[in-house]
């Protein structure tokens, strides 16, 4: 049977990083909404086409909008879930290691 190892330095680099990415986002999405919002004039005064122009970049704009918010949300969602897997391999060998030793003090010596 193949020993597993897991690297939980590394793990706990992943979700630092995951975190920063998250935070580096969430400090951009003000800046992500604010460049979605153009002035009233901005697609012109033409009878059906300036507000065609302007539903559509509506919806492209809201709909990037989201999607940024969703991927700093899913990147939060990863970094938690790295930091409780490090967790739970920790107590885990916290746990095993509490067994042996609990073990080795009831053997006859």
């Amino acid at each position: 049977m193949a020993d597993i190892e897991v690297d939980l330095p590394a793990i706990e680099r992943l979700r630092a990083a995951a975190g920063r990415v998250a935070s580096g986002m969430s400090g951009l999405s003000p800046r992500v909404t604010a460049a979605s919002e153009l002035p009233d004039g901005a697609f012109g005064h033409l009878p059906f086409i300036s507000d065609f122009l302007r539903e559509k970049y509506a919806e492209v704009s809201d709909g990037a909008t989201a999607m940024f918010r969703a991927g700093t949300d899913a990147f939060d969602r990863v970094g938690d879930g790295l930091g409780d897997t490090v967790r739970g391999y920790e107590e885990n060998e916290a746990q095993t290691g509490r067994s042996f030793t609990a073990l080795q003090d009831r053997l006859p010596r």
